[in-house]
């Protein structure tokens, strides 16, 4: 006896990608690549000297920079090419930026007691100036992934 199993059903339920959830797409890829580029320009100079003689604050100007002119640039682009499609935000987008920016924000609220704690102990500036952009990186890039993940499904609102 065989089983009639109906077909899966095609991919056509997918609600179109709206402005928002492609501006996390563009936060998701360039928060981590950019903090990626500054770990590998900064980590080596630390093997090699001091965490006080240690340049930093140059290479995080550009990776903090680059973010931000690429999430505006990623922006542009993003509403060039989907500027006929139905992009509107709705209800929906709001619940799941609310959502992730909450995640973000319980990240960076450790973060920023674990700065304090390293200006209480009076921590060279290399390592609370890194701690908190790190933080910020994470809580950003988590706040990203839980909305995409939001808006591929896994969000009950």
């Amino acid at each position: 006896m065989t089983s009639c199993k109906p077909a899966p059903a095609a991919d056509t339920d997918r609600v179109p990608t709206t402005f928002e959830e492609r501006n996390t797409w563009w936060v998701a890829i360039l928060v981590p690549a950019t903090t990626l580029a500054y770990c590998a320009v900064v980590i080596p100079r630390l093997w090699s000297r001091p965490a006080a003689e240690v340049a930093w604050v140059t290479p995080m100007l550009w990776a903090i920079g680059v973010t931000f002119v690429g999430t505006i640039l990623g922006s542009i682009v993003s509403a060039m090419v989907a500027r006929d499609s139905h992009t509107e935000s709705d209800v929906r987008d709001k619940q799941i930026v609310r959502h992730g920016d909450r995640i973000a924000q319980g990240v960076m609220a450790f973060g920023a007691a674990a700065v304090l704690v390293l200006a209480m102990v009076r921590a060279d500036q290399f390592w609370i100036g890194n701690v908190l952009f790190l933080i910020g990186a994470v809580g950003t890039t988590w706040g990203a992934i839980a909305k995409i993940r939001a808006y591929r499904g896994a969000f009950h609102g």
